[in-house]
């Protein structure tokens, strides 16, 4: 708009002049809009001036901004927290723990009931079925008595010493011998099957063994024993049951 009012300006003054000054305009001029110029001299005719009024601004020049250098960024470094050392405790040793014996219970004692007499012509049922007439009690567990073994004199037996001579000269030597027939038979007195627990070695009895017992078919009993150490010319006594004469 600046610029258009300069040129009609222009136009103005050359207007103004003693002498009439032909104007040219250029081609690219359209007439956009009429301006009408009335001036206070008298000219020839009034001069109708087409002017392109568009506006055509001068393109404005943007400086390219200079980047300004900054300063490197140096972060501050964080200080790491180390760990804090915390020693490890030394267990005390503890008192040793017992546990307190759980108690047992004893057996209780449970009374076995007496059984109720039942009336006569009463019915009752057992497992289902009708018991008729009066059921009998159940028989009672006598256990067998323990016959008490007879004294070996009521059986017929006597006691007797029976002493015999020996030479022993050798480490475990064996020796056997025969009871007179007035001691013999040797009985068993306690009637447990076995004879070598019937004689008593009455002198020296450590030293000594009866290890077999056997009976002739008249009845005469032999005796065979070991010595454990010698003992030379020796008299060994013994104690045994036999049958009354």
């Amino acid at each position: 708009m600046k610029k258009t009012i300069i040129i009609i300006g222009i136009i103005f003054i050359f207007g103004c002049s003693d002498e009439e000054v032909p104007i040219s305009l250029p081609e690219t001029i359209r007439v956009k809009e009429t301006v009408v110029v009335e001036v206070t001299k008298v000219v020839e005719k009034e001069k109708v001036i087409y002017l392109d009024a568009t506006y055509n601004p001068e393109p404005t020049w943007t400086s390219t901004p200079t980047p300004v250098a900054l300063p490197a960024w140096t972060p501050t470094a964080i200080p790491l927290s180390l760990a804090t050392w915390t020693p490890t405790p030394t267990p005390k040793p503890g008192s040793t723990w017992t546990p307190t014996p759980t108690p047992t219970l004893e057996p209780t004692w449970t009374p076995t009931p007496t059984p109720t007499q039942t009336p006569v012509n009463w019915e009752y049922y057992v497992d289902g079925e009708l018991v008729t007439p009066t059921p009998k009690p159940a028989a009672t567990w006598t256990p067998t008595p323990t016959p008490t073994p007879l004294p070996p004199g009521e059986l017929g037996y006597e006691l007797v010493r029976y002493t015999v001579s020996v030479n022993l000269t050798e480490l475990g030597q064996v020796i056997t011998f025969g009871v007179p027939p007035d001691k013999s038979p040797i009985v068993d007195s306690n009637r447990n099957d076995n004879l070598l627990d019937e004689i008593k070695i009455v002198n020296d009895p450590q030293n000594y063994s009866i290890i077999k017992i056997s009976q002739s078919s008249n009845n005469i009993s032999e005796i065979t024993m070991v010595a454990i150490t010698p003992t030379g010319t020796t008299s060994i006594s013994l104690d045994f049951y036999t049958t009354k004469k």
